[in-house]
């Protein structure tokens, strides 16, 4: 888990959210607005073939998106999911292409795993907001300990959640957003958007990754 300064360079933070304009459909998961980039699509090319450069060798992009958001989000991992379930998946990279000088974000990265794509939603009171693929669980199904939270940090990051919903989980590392710097971690981690009191302020790319065959 490290963070990559200067990921995107100003212009590329630009291109994107020039791009974002033209793409022909944004989703509304009732945390953020979200666009696919199709990536794979020709037209596309020459800028994956750019990312790719500033991936490890063994890498290669399988999800590519933008995103706004407007709420904190829900612990989940992003592993795979039904298409892709055979993939040795890799890392995922989040990479702030808008940021409000005067907040602070942050992304919760934890020790717990799952490599399957899911979700606590429901259980930590978020509901379906934020699902679009992605499996509902239970601290129960997941078999967490009654170990209760770090209750210093969950007031400083993680108020929109229902405390008492994070037991057994524990903090592997607190990321702090940095405008075209890429947060990086395992996708089989468990991670969660920190809280944050001005909506519509910010904005990213994720791109996830899986080994190569």
């Amino acid at each position: 888990m490290k963070k990559i300064d200067n990921f995107f360079t100003k212009k590329d933070c630009e291109w994107f959210l020039w791009y974002n304009t033209i793409l022909p459909d944004t989703r509304d998961n009732g945390l953020r607005l979200m666009s696919m980039t199709h990536f794979a699509q020709p037209f596309f090319a020459r800028k994956l073939t750019d990312l790719h450069k500033r991936l490890p060798d063994n890498e290669e992009i399988t999800t590519l998106n933008i995103n706004f958001d407007y709420g904190a989000g829900g612990i989940h991992s992003d592993g795979y999911i039904e298409h892709d379930k055979n993939d040795e998946i890799a890392n995922s990279y989040l990479i702030p292409i808008i940021v409000n000088e005067v907040d602070k974000y942050y992304t919760i990265v934890f020790d717990q795993v799952s490599k399957e794509a899911v979700t606590f939603n429901g259980e930590t009171g978020l509901g379906d907001k934020g699902i679009t693929t992605y499996k509902q669980i239970t601290s129960d199904d997941f078999g967490l300990s009654n170990e209760p939270f770090d209750k210093e940090i969950y007031d400083m990051y993680l108020t929109h959640l229902n405390y008492n919903a994070l037991k057994g989980l524990t903090v592997a590392h607190v990321h702090e957003w940095t405008l075209g710097s890429a947060m990086t971690w395992p996708r089989q981690n468990f991670h969660v958007s920190a809280n944050f009191v001005n909506k519509n302020t910010r904005a990213s790319v994720l791109i996830t990754t899986r080994y190569k065959c």
